[in-house]
């Protein structure tokens, strides 16, 4: 498929107020947070949410997303605000899905996403903390045949949020 086919299709499949919000929980590495938000403003994501400590003000993260910054609403606050106030960040009809390596998470390529979907990833070293685990009543992990056992937190999320746009596009 070419890349004008692609922008067309998604246009007339998908409506930006379906796009999915990331959130990001303790990211400490500002290249993955600017990848992030590059990625999100490459498949209309609404905003990002970065939870936790992870800042959008770093330089290193301007230059990693580059132009996407301008695209994609950003938002920053300490876990205990996001966990009291979601019913207000986040709009109706939105279902949270932790993208995490938990005991009751289902394999991503068999798990039918929401269309309006929250993509909750957590920091490399310590995942998804528990505070926010409990608002994600879908957790998928990223099924790996290799011997690693994990992937960089951006890579996953690249995944994660096309293997979202596959669903909400092709499927029939």
């Amino acid at each position: 498929m070419k890349e004008n086919d692609s922008r067309e299709l998604f246009s007339a499949k998908s409506e930006l107020e379906d796009a999915p919000i990331i959130v990001c929980d303790s990211f400490k590495t500002p290249e993955n947070i600017g990848s992030i938000i590059r990625l999100a403003a490459n498949v209309g994501c609404r905003k990002v949410i970065s939870i936790g400590g992870g800042t959008y003000k770093s330089w290193r993260v301007k230059r990693t997303a580059c132009m996407a910054i301008d695209y994609v609403e950003l938002l920053e606050m300490e876990t205990s605000d996001f966990v009291s106030r979601i019913s207000e960040i986040i709009p109706d009809g939105y279902q949270i899905v932790a993208v995490e390596t938990s005991p009751t998470a289902t394999n991503i390529f068999k798990t039918e996403l929401p269309r309006r979907a929250v993509l909750v990833l957590g920091s490399e070293i310590n995942g998804v903390c528990d505070e926010v685990l409990g608002l994600c009543p879908i957790q998928v992990y990223i099924p790996m045949t290799g011997p690693a056992t994990s992937m960089n937190v951006a890579t996953a999320a690249s995944v994660a949020i096309f293997e979202w746009q596959r669903q909400a596009l092709f499927s029939e």
